[in-house]
């Protein structure tokens, strides 16, 4: 849906390396997908990985978004540190190995557990933020409870 849409930026920030991530890239979105992606920083694109910001800091000045607006979609609390670190939203998709961390108490905007069986769209995640501003909450009604042990 994203690639589709010329208002939505869509990018890849990996600490895997180019020839890795594209054989990956290749096999889930092919290749003419893959070439659709407005930015692609990898591992060796950067000085230093992820939990640091630098990967996401860069994919935002490459496509000259203010990071306020920009919404990462993460697996891992490295990934998270990373994109709250950078400024930006970050909606958590996590697996069984990884449900019981503490996303939330982290900084984690949003939590599922799959994007197309939670019922994620392009509208759930940045139509709040047109309506209401870069603070609002995404994802209401759709995101996992923030559950407080």
């Amino acid at each position: 849906e994203a690639l589709n849409d010329p208002k939505i930026a869509v990018g890849v920030c990996s600490a895997s390396t180019k020839a890795a991530v594209t054989k990956v890239l290749d096999v889930t979105l092919g290749e003419e997908r893959r070439n659709k992606l407005d930015v692609c920083i990898l591992g060796d694109d950067v000085s230093k990985l992820k939990p640091d910001p630098l990967i996401y800091v860069t994919a935002s000045e490459r496509l000259s978004i203010d990071p306020s607006l920009c919404v990462v979609v993460e697996d891992s609390m490295v990934g998270l540190r990373a994109a709250k670190g950078a400024g930006m939203k970050c909606l958590i998709t996590y697996t069984k190995s990884t449900e019981g961390e503490d996303f939330y108490g982290n900084g984690a905007d949003a939590k599922v557990p799959e994007l197309k069986s939670a019922g994620v769209t392009l509208d759930k995640i940045f139509g709040p933020m047109k309506e209401k501003g870069v603070d609002a909450e995404i994802l209401s009604g759709v995101k996992d409870d923030v559950v407080v042990a």
